[in-house]
């Protein structure tokens, strides 16, 4: 496999393709292959990770300013499903926190799903990202079946790349979530509807009390964030 920068439109079309393949959302909700020829020309950055001449994963971020310092934001890391648990995604996200360095970007944040639980843990275990936003309903209605149903809350991943990883010690307080959201979806919706605003609600609080995520723990019915306090100290503001 080799992982290098797109900048063709040719290899922004393939992204594209990909999207649809992975997620099978109407073309309004896809990021058009123009978005990423931007976005390489305003100081971001596109990665595709190649099988042969296949694009098989892709992950781009996209210059941001927020208090006077400025970050990348990744927008969309995606493998082919025929890929999946190989490990590409994790080597693709290196890759990126390698590029940023060499162009001085300290950090890097993204967008996700609090309910989906692979996210959660890849994002924060593997990765050591911190959670401190909360945004309800972020992006409205989708046509994605993942967020069928349910509001699209999101949290922001921080991911420092220079700070050293956070443990959740002292006073932790815990948020749990389902193992698989989206069989909870299917046995019933209403359920998972509930745990929605369940989370919402605790993560809220916990965020308003000046604690963050720091730790999550997997398991096989459900799994925990775990929340530290002192949030507002932990890593400069973003």
């Amino acid at each position: 496999m080799t992982i290098r920068p797109l900048t063709e439109i040719s290899e922004f079309e393939e992204c594209l393709q990909l999207q649809r393949e992975i997620w099978g959302m109407a073309d309004i909700d896809l990021i058009p292959a123009r978005s990423y020829a931007v976005q390489t020309h305003i100081g971001g950055l596109v990665l595709g990770a190649f099988d042969e001449d296949r694009l098989i994963g892709f992950v781009n971020a996209t210059p941001g300013i927020r208090d006077g310092m400025s970050y990348w934001h990744s927008l969309t890391l995606a493998v082919a499903p025929d890929h999946w648990k190989m490990g590409i995604g994790s080597q693709l996200k290196l890759a990126q926190r390698d590029q940023a360095r060499q162009r001085g970007i300290r950090l890097i944040q993204w967008t996700f799903d609090p309910l989906q639980s692979k996210n959660a843990y890849f994002n924060v275990q593997k990765l050591g990202v911190i959670l401190r936003r909360y945004y309800v309903n972020l992006y409205g209605r989708m046509t994605s079946k993942l967020n069928e149903g349910l509001d699209t809350d999101r949290v922001i991943a921080e991911w420092w790349i220079d700070h050293p990883r956070h443990s959740p010690e002292g006073d932790v307080r815990r948020v749990y979530i389902p193992s698989d959201i989206q069989t909870l979806k299917k046995q019933s919706l209403k359920s998972a509807q509930d745990v929605q605003q369940r989370v919402r609600g605790q993560f809220l609080q916990n965020l308003q009390d000046d604690y963050f995520v720091a730790g999550f723990e997997r398991k096989e019915e459900w799994s925990e964030y775990l929340f530290a306090s002192g949030a507002s100290r932990v890593c400069p503001t973003s």
